[in-house]
């Protein structure tokens, strides 16, 4: 399965703008981690609000 949702997780400082911006509601911040990741990338618009938000550019789309 390609990736739809890229994130550099090297690039992500965990600041939640994207999660905020996602309309389907598919981003999340991993507690472990800090770090954006995505649940279920099928559900992605492609619209890139996250993108656009992201002040580091760390999430693709594909």
């Amino acid at each position: 399965m390609n990736k739809i949702v890229l994130i550099d997780e090297s690039l992500c400082t965990g600041c939640g703008k994207c999660v905020g911006m996602c309309p389907q509601r598919i981003l999340y911040l991993d507690k472990e981690t800090g770090k954006c990741k995505v649940t279920d990338e099928t559900k992605c618009d492609r619209l890139g609000g996250c993108v656009w938000t992201c002040p580091v550019n760390a999430i693709k789309i594909t």
